[in-house]
């Protein structure tokens, strides 16, 4: 009887064919080619539902939202009439490499409703069961939610990773040598640290690897002016751990690359210059974790080794800073 009852029900999906137009998809970011996948798989889909799919204006529409929700990624489907929402559908999917499954599942839902639900209630009901569950007096609208059982893993697991460009300001604290104190005696190699008080700029490349661990590029440019001024810079390449992947990630990271310093503490201009190998270590906190758009609020100290062979000179500097990432 069921097999019959779905032959009928197929037959009228075949007869009632229209044309869809797809709208485009929102939230499809996981990736650059993701917008124009993600609407192949909606025309694959509006097929398979016995519709036609159109880029033109139809009096049937498709509208698609994807977005992170807890562990999952949720597709919601919406057949629109005239501007309205007259089915809904949602699916739930474990991991992006199962979105297919689930872009097909809620497209032909929200076209046609769930096709297994309906042919199961083709038997009489109880009327108990008919009282819980009243048949909609119009059946040509019907409201659907589909939800699978949850899946062991997490959103820590099946997050997408980007990429940020990151830019902040703060405040730093460096020391370096001075060697003033005696300027006519050049064999005086006795030197007095100077802690100076500056700016910081920051600038960071971040390329997420995993929902713990990313590549980054990290340039800080700290910057004093007054009775005496400086300028200490460090390019610094390395990784970063985030401790956990939610809305609130603290992490911590090291580098190592150049930097330089320019500083007029010296007693002669020969000794203002200072180049060498660099690194560094930070820690910090992002908040907006899993946004296009994040606020990061770090700590950074570097050294830098004037010269390339004899690490006799050697600069630090600590800063505090504020930066978006986005």
């Amino acid at each position: 009887m069921k097999k019959f009852i779905a032959a009928l029900f197929s037959l009228a999906v075949v007869s009632f064919a229209a044309n869809v137009q797809i709208l485009e998809p929102t939230g499809a970011d996981f990736s650059d080619d993701a917008p124009t996948v993600v609407k192949s798989l909606l025309r694959a889909a509006v097929s398979k539902s016995g519709n036609t799919p159109v880029e033109d204006s139809s009096e049937i529409q498709l509208r698609t939202s994807i977005m992170t929700m807890g562990g999952y990624i949720l597709v919601i489907c919406e057949q629109l009439k005239g501007g309205a929402v007259v089915v809904s559908s949602k699916q739930k999917s474990a991991s992006v490499d199962d979105l297919d499954v689930s872009i097909e599942k809620a497209t032909v839902e929200a076209l046609l409703g769930p096709q297994e639900n309906l042919i199961d209630q083709a038997p009489a009901e109880s009327t108990a069961e008919a009282k819980k569950e009243p048949l909609p007096v119009n059946t040509s609208v019907v409201t659907v939610e589909y939800e699978e059982k949850p899946a062991p893993d997490t959103l820590e697991k099946k997050r997408p990773t980007r990429n940020y460009n990151g830019f902040g300001l703060g405040v730093a604290l460096w020391h370096n040598y001075d060697y003033s104190a005696d300027p006519d005696n050049e064999d005086d190699k006795d030197v007095d640290r100077d802690w100076s008080t500056s700016f910081v700029i920051h600038y960071a490349r971040i390329f997420e690897v995993s929902n713990h661990a990313a590549i980054t590029m990290l340039n800080n440019t700290n910057m004093v002016f007054g009775k005496g001024w400086q300028i200490h810079e460090t390019f610094l390449i390395g990784g970063r751990y985030y401790i956990q992947s939610g809305a609130v990630s603290p992490y911590f990271g090291a580098g190592i690359g150049l930097g330089a310093q320019l500083d007029n503490h010296y007693a002669e201009f020969s000794e203002y210059f200072a180049l060498g190998i660099a690194g560094g270590v930070e820690a910090g906190i992002v908040f907006f974790r899993n946004s296009a758009m994040q606020l990061e609020l770090g700590a950074t100290w570097d050294a830098l080794w004037d010269g390339f062979s004899d690490f006799g000179r050697r600069f630090g500097a600590g800063s505090l800073y504020i930066a978006i990432n986005y």
